[in-house]
């Protein structure tokens, strides 16, 4: 495999979000001065990689960053875990439930200022979310090595 299917997939979504192929091909002419939408293309087929060029300015273009994300975390996964996908999809119902639940409850009746988080709730927010993002990130990091 000459190219990675996961920056390919997210690359041909985020592609699909900016309107198509003629849409990226103009973000990229309009950011670099050449933009083919046969390029575009073949970035989403597979064809040929995914740059780092086309990945920036689409993002930039779409206000969103999956790829990038996905690129930073690579320095920081621990491929050395032991993993379990059975188990990690389980933690991961009980760890984003709780999280949603903690955030609604800020929001709710329950709460001494439902407009606006207390200094209390936004670090349970705060501790809630990492901890179900990190779970998140482990089911990931084991999808992406389990895919080697």
């Amino acid at each position: 495999m000459a190219y990675d299917d996961v920056n390919r997939g997210i690359f041909d979504g985020l592609v699909r979000r900016a309107g198509g192929v003629d849409v990226v091909a103009a973000v990229l002419e309009a950011r670099y001065g050449v933009g083919h939408k046969g390029t575009v293309s073949k970035m989403c087929g597979g064809i040929i990689g995914v740059t780092v060029d086309a990945s920036v300015a689409l993002e930039d273009f779409l206000g969103t960053f999956p790829i990038t994300n996905r690129l930073y975390e690579r320095k920081n996964r621990d491929v050395s875990k032991k993993f379990d996908m059975q188990e990690l999809a389980a933690k991961s119902t009980l760890a984003c439930g709780e999280a949603h639940s903690v955030l609604i409850t800020a929001f709710s009746h329950l709460s001494s200022d439902p407009s606006k988080l207390t200094t209390k709730e936004r670090s349970e927010v705060i501790a809630s979310m990492r901890a179900a993002r990190q779970v998140l990130t482990d089911i990931i990091d084991l999808a992406e090595k389990t895919n080697d």
